[in-house]
Parts: structure tokens; sequence; C-alpha cells
């Protein structure tokens, strides 16, 4: 439906002033989301702007980012998804109509060259009639030999067509799996992953372990040196921590600083160890602002390590790691906390550090 100026007019007043209450910036991204709402033809984005709000009908940044990932850019790769399976229905469709046409017409030269067989059969001594039926032979043998080229090109321009359709599909699907500022996998595809890898765990008895990491003080990056230089601390760490996984193993961007990496078939000893040179290697990068060459001093990182249980779920899993993750906090930051070692710890009460 195309709205009309006035309406568009408020529409947009009503954005820009809902934008003003929550205490957003009217950057294009927060605008597009907030005038989605106003428009209300998405009641599930409107209902998720509800429960973002805090007592005082504020929005952070962070949570209208995900609002928008999750309501406004994932609909638009859908919408991408929907129009490359429209084109393979296309590609398809015209094959088949090809495909029967040319069907028909070598059904129809079979026919005929039946016909002529036996009219030769009958006419072998009245040699000028032969002569016009062999003539005739060769008149369809060269049609049906245009038909078959003519239908070998059309195979191939559509192999081609399926192949660049299949590549953008492919694209599509890494983009929407991955974390646009680090480009790990993004919360979605860990949620996924850890499913399944539960599932893998209980039917064949092998360990699972989960790290869940947390940069130190990265609120003082971004508040000493800007959110660009902090942006630049998660791609360093990202990098860092990819570096170290193999395999099934999967990192993945869980929120803000942290970081989750899924470790199937790992006992809780090598999980520790692996943790400790995540830990060791993202220490030992020293970090530079790009202009300037500016040395900021190191990154160092909390990590907690849990190993599921078959009667865990989801939540309960990540919840252990969270505990021994801000027990690592609590016992001074840049170290790695099991759950072995929280249980006999008093990490608990120390939850509220950050």
């Amino acid at each position: 439906m195309t709205l009309d100026i006035e309406t568009t007019h408020r529409y947009a007043e009503l954005t820009l002033s809902a934008l003003k209450h929550t205490g957003l910036p009217s950057s294009p991204r927060n605008y597009e989301l907030w005038y989605a709402h106003v428009e209300g033809g998405n009641a599930a984005l409107s209902s998720a702007i509800q429960k973002a709000m805090d007592k005082n009908g504020k929005v952070s940044q962070e949570k209208a980012d995900k609002l928008y990932k999750d309501h406004i850019q994932h609909a638009e790769l859908s919408h991408d998804v929907i129009n490359l399976v429209a084109r393979f229905q296309a590609e398809v469709s015209d094959l088949y109509d090809i495909v029967e046409q040319t069907g028909e017409n070598a059904q129809g030269h079979s026919r005929k060259l039946t016909d002529l067989s036996d009219q030769l059969s009958d006419t072998k001594s009245e040699v000028p009639v032969v002569g016009a039926l062999l003539e005739n032979v060769l008149t369809i043998a060269k049609s049906m030999r245009a038909e078959n080229e003519v239908l070998e090109t059309r195979l191939a321009e559509s192999a081609s067509e399926v192949s660049a359709l299949q590549r953008d599909v492919e694209a599509i699907q890494a983009e929407a799996m991955r974390d646009a500022l680090t480009g790990v996998a993004n919360r979605a595809t860990f949620d996924r992953s850890l499913i399944l890898h539960m599932d893998e765990a209980v039917e064949t008895g092998e360990p699972l372990a989960l790290l869940l990491g947390d940069i130190d003080h990265f609120k003082k990056f971004n508040d000493t040196w800007g959110h660009q230089t902090g942006d630049q601390v998660l791609r360093l760490v990202a990098d860092v921590m990819n570096n170290n996984v193999k395999g099934q193993d999967l990192l993945a961007r869980y929120g803000g600083e942290e970081f989750a990496v899924l470790l199937p078939q790992t006992s809780l000893a090598n999980a520790i160890m692996l943790a400790n040179r995540m830990r060791e290697a993202v220490e030992s990068r020293r970090l530079k602002k790009r202009r300037t060459n500016e040395d900021l001093g190191v990154v160092t990182m909390s990590i907690g390590v849990a190993m599921f249980d078959k009667d865990d779920s989801m939540e309960t899993l990540v919840e252990r790691a969270d505990k021994c993750l801000y027990a690592a906090k609590a016992a001074g930051r840049n170290c790695v906390v099991d759950e072995d070692e929280f249980k006999n710890s008093e990490g608990e009460k120390n939850k509220g550090v950050a």
C-alpha cells in the first residue's frame, strides 16, 4: 500500500518524537527501525520494542542494534532468499517446457521415420520415389540435430544460471550466520549449533565443553579511546581466538564483548588448556591506534569453562559457564575458572563484579 504524503510526514514526525523519547540518536538505522514500528505493520517488532524499554521508556543502542538485526536486517535477508527461490522455480519450469517440447518433437520425428521406413520397404523398385524418401529422412535428421543443439545450449546456460543462484544463496546464508563486526559466528548460529551438539553428545556419550569469555575492562577502552577503538579491540580478540579453534569447534560473538566457544568431543582438561592458550594469545597482542600508531596497551580476557551434562538444557549449561566467568572476574581477571574449581570457591557471591 502506498502512503500519501501527509501520512508519510505524520509517521516521520512520530518516528523522530519516539526516538527522542527513547534517548536514541536519529541515525539511519534507528530511524528505519522506529519508522517500521510507527507504521504498525510489524507486530513482532512493536512487541520486542516494548520489552526492550526500561521503566523510563528508554532503549539502549545495543538493544536497538539487536532489534534492527532481528526484525529489519534478517527480514531483508529472508526476502532475498524468497526471490532466489522464485528464480529457481522459474528456471526449472522453463527447462521443463523445453525438455517436454523437445520430447514431443522427438516422438513426432520418430513416427515420421517409421512411416518413411515402411514406405521405403514398399517401394524398393521405384528408385525416384526412394530418392525422395531418403531426402526426407535427411531433412528430419538435420532438424533433430538442430533441436538437440538448441537444447544443449539452453541446458548449459541454465547450468550457469543455477550455479550463480547457488552462490547467491550460499553468500546470503553465510552473511546471516556471521557477526557483522567481527566476522565470527553470531548468537543465532551459536544457539543452533549448541542445540545440535548437545543432542549429539547425548546420543554418542562424547564430552562437550563450553567456554564463555569476556574482555576485561572493555568499557574503559570505549570511554577512553572511543567506539572505533572498541570495535578494533573486538576484532582483534575475535581474530586471535579464531586462530585457536579448528575442526568442529565454533567461535561466536555471544553479545557485546562476550565470546563463546563450543568444543565438541573435548574433555575438561583440554578445554581448560585451550582457554588458557586463547587468553595468553590475546594478552600477547599489544593494541595500537591505527591512525596514530599510539600504544594502547594490552587486552586481557576472563574465561569460564563448563561441561555439558545429559540433564542440561541450553540455559543451564550457559548459566554454569557464566558463573565460572564471573568467578574469573572476581579472582582478579585475566584468568580461567572451570566449574570444578568454581564449586570449591566463593565465586557465586562475587557475581556482581564487572
